[in-house]
């Protein structure tokens, strides 16, 4: 009687879903290489280069090199192999998505220096980019008597009243028989003492960051290019987890109650944001040009919806116990961190070009905010966990023909953790090329990407190492007026 009582009144609390962490402050602050297939295939280094529908998301100045009218767009399609190593077990999953990483247009006023001076130009840009991708699909299975989740949730619960328990773990182990009372009302014993288990864990991830955009700028002298971009990011994510255990060992004993038990658990976030981008462009010579852009802080209206299920089976029983939380939603703030970048380009002749980014960002600098909790102990894990960084961008391009043009990049994002408490950076190996017809333009590219990282599928897990490598062809036309 006493578990109906007290989930009747944690329903009518309506508990907050989840406490904000540092997972997801990264998360919704790290951009990947995305764009025009030109773009990407040089490695994403056009900061000192521009007229590329990318450049109003990293140097607003890039739209102002435009000297005519230009409408484009491109399509995309990403191979993602997940490779997880967990124990003594290996597993490889895959993910296949069609996308669109961009629509852009850009008016461009070219006006007759001796009629108006020196600033001759004003140029003009709005679309939308794709910023980063959120698909993936993780599964970890392995035969294992090391630890277990029912351990994890125990050891939380321990000292909690039961009517005090979190209603979106603890309190459904309580219900559905994972753990029991012993004794007084706050100490408990579990009923899944297995000795070998059999575990599992399945993620799937899906979700995209975007930005939608408007951009404008102005040319000094045919040298000077200051640009700036007023971005509206938007974020969708949604992420589900599954674990389940299984016992694997008859029990003579009597230690264990329990067959097997799954514990659900489901993410939805929705964001949206605006930041301000400002940027130059200066021509140091016909072949040399330097780029700088500055990325303030964008800042998020978040929402999460958030709710779990538990099921269990006891030895002997024909049905299963099954509880469920309540639908947890919560509001809150989120600063992402700003970010600067330096870029050179040397143009040679009309035959190549060679450039090189240099992006610095500090993931310490995010934050949360919330007008209703206390979000200090996300605050504080940021600045203990993760560190500034760096991204270098290097892209080259040849052209073969007066309307075939030859392109290969690299670039490398460096990992977000501090000391050494994960890896996480990403490295991208970029090649395509490109077709121009009069004022139409063709352009393809291949990206392969790899990274890897640690995961921790519940506090006392061992870690899981988790490999990805994603391949990618992206194409763009558009045509100049």
């Amino acid at each position: 009687m006493n578990r109906y009582i007290t989930l009747f009144f944690l329903l009518c609390l309506g508990y907050m879903a989840k406490s904000q962490d540092e997972v997801d402050a990264l998360r919704y602050s790290q951009e990947g290489l995305s764009g025009s297939a030109r773009f990407v295939a040089m490695g994403g280094a056009f900061g000192a280069l521009g007229a590329n529908a990318s450049s109003a998301s990293h140097n607003p100045a890039g739209i102002v090199t435009y000297t005519t009218n230009e409408f484009s767009g491109s399509i995309g399609y990403s191979n993602l192999e997940t490779q997880s190593h967990y124990h003594s077990s290996n597993t490889l999953d895959q993910n296949k998505t069609l996308f669109l990483p961009n629509i852009n247009y850009v008016n461009a006023t070219v006006f007759d220096p001796e009629q108006v001076g020196d600033w001759n130009r004003i140029n003009f840009g709005i679309g939308y980019n794709r910023l980063n991708d959120y698909n993936q699909d993780i599964e970890l299975h392995t035969l294992q008597n090391e630890h277990s989740l029912s351990e994890s949730i125990l050891n939380v619960a321990q000292g909690t009243y039961y009517n005090e328990l979190n209603n979106f773990r603890e309190w459904l182990a309580f219900d559905t028989y994972l753990i029991d009372t012993l004794g007084d009302g706050s100490s408990y014993v579990s009923n899944a003492n297995f000795t070998d288990k059999s575990q599992r864990f399945q993620s799937l991830s899906s979700g995209s960051k975007n930005e939608f955009y408007i951009s404008f700028g102005a040319a000094y002298q045919n040298k000077l290019f200051l640009g700036a971009t007023i971005g509206f990011p938007t974020i969708n994510y949604e992420n589900s987890t599954k674990i389940t255990e299984l016992n694997e060992v008859e029990d003579e004993q009597g230690n264990t109650q329990m067959e097997g038990f799954s514990y659900l658990t489901n993410l939805k976030t929705t964001g949206s944001g605006i930041n301000l981008k400002l940027g130059l462009i200066y021509k140091i010579n016909p072949s040399i040009r330097y780029g700088f852009a500055l990325h303030t802080p964008t800042y998020y209206e978040m929402e999460e919806q958030y709710w779990t299920s538990m099921s269990t089976n006891l030895l002997n029983q024909n049905s299963a116990y099954k509880a469920e939380s309540n639908l947890g939603v919560f509001d809150y703030g989120l600063y992402t961190p700003f970010k600067m970048t330096n870029s050179f380009s040397f143009v040679i002749g009309k035959k190549a070009i060679v450039s090189m980014d240099y992006e610095f960002l500090d993931y310490t600098m995010a934050k949360f905010n919330s007008d209703f909790f206390n979000l200090s102990s996300g605050n504080k894990a940021i600045k203990s966990n993760y560190q500034s960084t760096s991204n270098l961008k290097i892209g080259s391009e040849f052209r073969i023909h007066p309307q075939i043009s030859l392109r290969a990049g690299y670039a490398k994002y460096g990992s977000p953790f501090n000391k050494n408490l994960n890896d996480a950076s990403k490295e991208y190996v970029t090649m395509g090329f490109g077709l121009q017809v009069d004022q139409y333009f063709f352009d393809f590219a291949l990206v392969n990407s790899t990274s890897q990282e640690d995961l921790y599928i519940y506090d006392g897990a061992n870690s899981a190492t988790i490999k990805s490598e994603k391949k990618q062809i992206l194409i763009s036309a558009g045509f100049k007026f």
